[in-house]
C-alpha cells in the first residue's frame, strides 16, 4: 500500500461527490467530528459523546484534540494505490492520529482486509476479501463480498456499503453495519449494535441478535462468563468455515 498524494478535506469531498452523492451524505456528518477543533466543542456534548466510546479510542481521541489546539492541523487525508493482491492491513504508523484513507478503484484480495481502530477507509468500488476486519470505519460506493465481516471492538464505528453485501457470516460486536442496498448472508451475529439492509435482508441459516449466546454460539468463542470473546472469534474464523461457530 502506498500514500501516493496527501488530499484537502475539500479535495477529498469533490472526489467521493462526484463518485456517488450518497455516499458523501453518509460520511460527511461521519468525518465532522474529525474535523472539529476543540475550541468548536461544546464541553458537556463532548464529554457525553466520550462516555460511549472506550477508553483506548477515548485517549486517541484526547491525543488528536491537543494535536489540534496546540498545531492546527486537521486529520491527515491519503489518496491510496493498493498493488495487493493478497491481504492489506491498514493501520496508522509513528505519528498519526487519525487518518483517513481513499482508494478510488475496487479492493480483490485473496486474504483478508483489515482496518485498524484509527483508520477511516473510503473505497470508490467493490471490495472482495476472504475475511475482512474492521476496527475503524469502512464506506464504500459499491458492493462488498467475503467470507466474514466483522465489524469490530464494540468502539460504535461504522460500516456503510452502498451496494449489496454478501457474506457467509456478517457480525458486528458494537459496529453500525449497514447496506444502502440488499444483505445475502448465511449466518448473522449481532451483539450490541445494529446490522441493516435497507432493501432487504436474506440470512439462509442462524442469526443471533442480541440473545443468549451461550444458546447458540459453541464454548470455544465464549468467555469465561458465557459470552461472546473477539479474541477467540477472530482466530478460529482463520481456520473454521461460519458454520462451526453455531451449534
Amino acid at each position: 500500500m502506498t500514500r501516493t498524494e496527501k488530499l484537502t478535506r475539500e479535495q477529498l469531498n469533490q472526489k467521493v461527490k462526484k463518485a456517488s452523492e450518497r455516499l458523501y451524505a453518509t460520511i460527511d456528518e461521519s468525518l465532522e467530528l474529525m474535523f472539529t477543533s476543540g475550541d468548536d466543542w461544546d464541553e458537556d456534548s463532548f464529554s457525553e459523546f466520550l462516555e460511549i466510546m472506550d477508553a483506548e479510542t477515548v485517549e486517541k481521541m484526547r491525543e488528536t484534540a491537543r494535536q489540534l489546539d496546540t498545531e492546527n492541523d486537521d486529520p491527515e487525508i491519503f489518496l491510496m494505490k493498493n498493488e495487493s493482491t493478497t491481504t492489506l492491513d491498514l493501520v496508522t504508523e509513528p505519528g498519526d492520529g487519525f487518518i483517513i484513507i481513499l482508494i478510488e478503484n475496487d479492493i480483490h484480495l485473496t486474504g483478508n482486509l483489515f482496518v485498524e481502530e484509527y483508520v477511516t477507509l473510503i473505497v470508490m468500488g467493490d471490495i472482495k476479501a476472504k475475511n475482512i476486519i474492521v476496527n475503524g470505519s469502512l464506506f464504500s460506493s459499491g458492493s462488498l463480498s467475503c467470507n466474514v465481516l466483522f465489524g469490530a471492538s464494540a468502539n460504535d464505528h461504522q460500516t456503510y456499503i452502498e451496494g449489496n453485501i454478501n457474506t457467509s457470516l456478517i457480525a458486528e460486536y458494537g459496529q453500525y453495519t449497514v447496506s444502502e442496498s440488499k444483505i445475502y448472508s448465511e449466518y448473522l451475529l449481532s451483539t450490541h449494535n445494529t446490522i441493516e439492509g435497507r432493501s432487504g435482508r436474506v440470512i439462509e441459516n442462524k442469526a443471533l441478535e442480541r440473545g443468549n449466546e451461550a444458546s447458540v454460539l459453541i464454548p470455544e468463542i465464549l468467555d469465561e462468563n458465557g459470552f461472546f470473546d473477539e479474541e477467540s472469534f477472530l482466530k478460529y474464523i482463520e481456520i473454521k468455515e461460519p458454520k462451526y461457530l453455531f451449534l
